[in-house]
């Protein structure tokens, strides 16, 4: 639970945050910007990853790709670029280990950190400079979904509202301790905000940890444009046990466990830099983990400080945040819809609509294979 903190006043543009004076930032012609990629047995789609990497309309100063021991032919594949890329070759110690390694390796003013899964835009580096200001923590950005193929799923993440300022943030952190972010391919981070907060110690991976606090240590910015896709498949780390295995949907329990800490991390740091964020309970906040927190309890599942949950309670918070929350009626009443199914339906309807929300796009495929072929016999 997220204690109180005092409020100081500072050098923030909010005046409510006081940030470490970073000294003089690089002018943006001479913005020092390092993409930085993390593989392990990614062969299949580690080059598409490096190649977008390559193929930037405003080239990368560098691109460091850390291979963390994979034992396909990812090492291969990265060998083959020469020295187009700064490549670091180790033996197998974990994604976390393998994010600080780039970090330590890296030397821009602004790192990119991309999967090895995902894909930039060649318009993202030149976005993100455009976008770049003294006394960012940094810049995020949407990414389209694409499945396992490359095909686009129509869907982008995090599809933020049409207006999504730099004060609208600091004001939705200060006020629920949390804020609209994506996953890791889809933020640039300022070295000094990683400089002042690595290493982090998180409980899965750096980009929830990094991307709860980013609003303690300087502005974030956020770009509408699409300027990365992020690959589903039945490999993403949230959908893995914990034991590795892929599995049908994510392990509920364990993800909630995850965001608990990563919320003790943020009441660290937030009596770290004297910032009182309003929200006793900032997990209430996020739609996403009611959703979670529901799907537990209708399955069965125990998790993190479920006693301080019911069934109805989950309900009312998650219609309250579907119409208080998201800018669009439709995604509020597809919320509110799947919120009710769950709560109404016996666990064995309820599991059966899990699978289906969670492998949507799988179930599909059929359909629009068949779709796409109809449409040709017509054209």
């Amino acid at each position: 639970m997220l204690a109180d903190c005092e409020i100081t006043s500072g050098s923030s543009t909010h005046g409510l945050i006081a940030f470490d004076d970073p000294g003089r930032f690089p002018e943006r012609d001479a913005l020092k910007i390092s993409i930085v990629i993390t593989v392990y047995n990614y062969e299949r789609y580690v080059g598409l990853a490096i190649d977008s990497a390559l193929n930037q309309t405003r080239p990368a100063d560098e691109i460091v790709v850390v291979d963390d021991g994979s034992i396909d032919g990812s090492r291969q594949i990265i060998a083959g670029y020469g020295d187009r890329i700064r490549a670091i070759f180790q033996a197998n110690q974990g994604n976390i280990a393998a994010f600080e390694v780039g970090y330590r390796e890296a030397t821009g003013d602004v790192l990119l950190f991309l999967d090895a899964d995902d894909i930039l835009m060649p318009t993202a580096v030149e976005n993100v400079a455009a976008h770049w200001r003294e006394g960012l923590s940094k810049v995020q950005f949407n990414l389209e979904l694409i499945d396992g193929a490359g095909t686009p799923l129509g869907r982008s993440f995090c599809a933020f509202p049409t207006s999504y300022t730099s004060q609208d943030v600091h004001e939705e952190f200060i006020r629920s301790g949390t804020y609209i972010w994506p996953v890791m391919s889809g933020n640039a981070y300022s070295r000094e905000f990683l400089r002042q907060v690595i290493p982090l110690n998180p409980p899965v991976g750096y980009d929830g940890a990094l991307n709860t606090i980013a609003p303690l240590y300087g502005d974030v910015v956020t770009v509408q444009a699409i300027l990365g896709q992020y690959r589903l498949h039945g490999r993403n780390i949230s959908r893995n046990d914990a034991q590795g295995r892929a599995q049908r949907f994510p392990d509920f329990p364990r993800q909630i466990g995850f965001r608990v800490a990563e919320f003790d991390i943020l009441k660290a740091h937030c009596d770290r830099k004297s910032v009182h964020v309003q929200s006793a309970r900032p997990i209430d906040n996020e739609i996403v983990f009611i959703n979670y927190r529901l799907a537990s309890r209708k399955l069965g599942l125990r998790y993190v400080a479920q006693e301080m949950d019911t069934s109805s309670s989950l309900l009312r918070r998650g219609i309250w945040l579907a119409l208080t929350e998201t800018t669009q009626w439709r995604t509020a009443a597809s919320h509110i819809v799947w919120f009710t199914a769950l709560l109404l339906s016996p666990s064995w309807f309820a599991y059966r609509l899990i699978m289906l929300r969670f492998n949507r796009a799988e179930l599909l495929r059929p359909l629009l294979r068949f779709g796409s072929v109809i449409r040709r016999k017509h054209a």
